[in-house]
């Protein structure tokens, strides 16, 4: 009897925390008002999961104070405001890096690599840091479609192409766009100029690039 006692205890536990976690994280309110949990999966980026809920990205930035809207781990929840219901977003989960090895982009810009990929002392660069020149033209390394033209928090003005080949590349640092959301590029196409600074020994060009949501180093895919 005491051990069926148990069970039945055990079943009940279960049965609240499935209930509890489906209010959770499916839908809830919140000082943003009503709205959905969603789980970042692999491949899914900021910025195709405010388009498939058809939210502002500083909507969902602010909802879940969000510094860093690029690179969002993957099994991250987030609070989607005004959402009704949790959707499917298509992500990146298809294929390998090692298939697109001949795949390759060019050059954004020409300037010498004063800070390569990787961890450094105090931080790690998600991409790599060109020394350019003033009013340099800003070339698109791929055809793609522009998913960001704004200033983003800790890079400044951002340009963000997304690729027909599970790509995405990031042009950041002292831009002047010419591009908007939603407009196609083809490779190699104008989609910025290097900004006037002061100092002109700070003018420096910050490029990225994505594999299905994560970051790559960009010189494995430079010619």
């Amino acid at each position: 009897m005491k051990n069926l006692i148990s069970l039945l205890l055990s079943g009940a536990l279960v049965l609240l925390s499935c209930t509890t976690t489906q209010k959770i994280y499916r839908t809830d309110s919140t000082a943003f008002g009503k709205g959905v949990w969603h789980r970042v999966e692999e491949g899914q980026t900021l910025w195709r999961i405010a388009k498939t809920y058809r939210v502002s990205l500083e909507d969902i930035k602010e909802a879940n104070d969000i510094d860093d809207v690029v690179h969002i781990s993957t099994g991250t929840w987030m609070f989607i405001p005004d959402a009704k219901k949790v959707m499917y977003v298509q992500g990146n989960t298809y294929g390998s890096p090692q298939e697109y090895g001949n795949f390759k982009f060019s050059w954004p810009v020409k300037g010498e690599i004063v800070k390569s990929f990787g961890k450094h002392q105090n931080d790690f660069n998600y991409g790599i840091d060109l020394k350019t020149r003033d009013n340099e033209n800003i070339l698109a390394a791929q055809k793609g479609i522009v998913v960001v033209s704004n200033i983003i928090r800790g890079y400044g003005n951002t340009i963000i192409i997304e690729h027909d080949n599970d790509f995405c590349s990031l042009y950041s640092r002292n831009l002047k766009s010419f591009v908007k959301e939603g407009q196609t590029v083809e490779k190699n196409t104008i989609i910025a100029k290097m900004d006037a600074v002061k100092d002109i020994d700070k003018v420096v060009f910050h490029y990225e690039l994505f594999y299905k949501g994560k970051p790559v180093n960009p010189l494995y895919y430079l010619p």
